[in-house]
């Protein structure tokens, strides 16, 4: 998956979600790249394209793996060198249309 979006920007990481207890994959994936445009770039270039005979969805998300949850509405960042210096969208979710 990286290897195929790598051609818009640098891919700082790509995770296919997998079923827990299977392995399988779920069909979706996270993937985050190193600038906003080449997450915009990949976004408007990927959506509804065909891949594996799959039609697959791009979309933006929010990146919260870098984030702890500290109750009463409070988030704690992971790493503290690249808070605040994160550009809101450079994560996409990429999901492969069953029908």
């Amino acid at each position: 998956m990286s290897s195929l979006l790598n051609r818009f920007g640098k891919v700082v990481c790509c995770e296919v979600i997998r079923d827990r207890t299977s392995g399988e994959s779920l069909q979706y994936a996270f993937v985050e790249f190193e600038n906003q445009a080449a997450c915009e770039q990949a976004y408007f270039k990927m959506d509804n394209v065909l891949i594996d005979d799959r039609r697959i969805h791009v979309d933006f998300s929010q990146s919260v793996s870098k984030y702890k949850w500290k109750g009463k509405g409070r988030l704690e960042v992971y790493d503290e060198e690249k808070k605040g210096k994160e550009p809101l969208n450079t994560c996409l979710m990429i999901m492969k249309r069953t029908c």
